[in-house]
């Protein structure tokens, strides 16, 4: 199910209500975002915690929604209209995996179900275990929202020493015999690969080449936002992107 241009179309999984666009003002931390909602100035929850400095920069556009117990932040990050209609909420992506999952439209993983969210392994919390004909299948998600020059989805933007652990955790957890997964979710239409950013962090790329070498199983899915009507269409656009990884 390729897309080859900058709209969001594929595959519905749910929609979101109540979506507004607001104007950045500024980026308080990396959780806060203040921005500009019908000549009122909110605070935004982000729940990613990346550079976004394509995305999250004084004047552009992104989509909030209303947060059920607002707090400090009143109003939480949908995504944005940069791309064309990224989903940069972490939050959201782990739970368009979910009903993907569950709705069999990820063809490679369309002998599973969805058994456990957040469950508890020896190095922590991963963000799924699935059940697939039987078998165990741990699943970590990462969010590459950053667009290369050709289109790629890539991660990180910028240095990550938890990130090169975790994908360390992750080939170590392989190599013991658990069956682990480790899926980018493209946050934009139209992505044409996944691919590490080198220059965010090459040490990164180097571990993740690394953990590919030792068996580790690397998936890219890419998902898109589209409002229309103050309402957030998260779709699934292509189940397989490409993977390039210097080896």
């Amino acid at each position: 199910m390729p897309e080859k241009n900058d709209r969001c179309n594929g595959v519905e999984l749910f929609r979101i209500p109540n979506i507004s666009a607001c104007e950045v003002r500024r980026r308080v931390n990396r959780f806060v975002v203040e921005a500009e909602l019908a000549r009122d100035i909110v605070r935004v929850h982000n729940t990613n915690t990346g550079r976004l400095e394509d995305i999250l920069f004084p004047g552009s556009t992104i989509y909030c929604a209303p947060r059920s117990n607002p707090g400090k932040t009143t109003h939480y990050v949908v995504g944005s209209t940069i791309y064309g209609g990224s989903l940069i909420n972490t939050r959201l992506q782990e739970d368009a995996f979910h009903v993907a999952v569950e709705k069999g439209v990820i063809r490679w993983l369309d002998s599973c179900r969805v058994k456990q969210r957040a469950p508890r392994v020896s190095v922590g919390r991963l963000d799924f275990l699935l059940e697939c004909n039987g078998d165990e299948v741990f699943v970590e998600l990462k969010s590459a929202v950053l667009r290369g020059p050709n289109g790629e989805a890539m991660y990180p933007d910028c240095p990550t020493e938890r990130g090169r652990k975790h994908i360390q955790e992750l080939a170590a957890m392989n190599s013991s015999g658990h069956h682990v997964l480790l899926v980018f979710i493209a946050g934009f239409p139209g992505a044409t690969a996944f691919k590490p950013y080198k220059k965010g962090d090459p040490l990164l790329a180097e571990v993740l080449a690394n953990a590919v070498k030792e068996g580790l199983t690397v998936r890219s899915v890419g998902v898109c936002l589209e409002v229309s009507n103050r309402t957030g269409i998260i779709r699934l656009y292509n189940d397989y992107l490409p993977i390039l990884i210097d080896k």
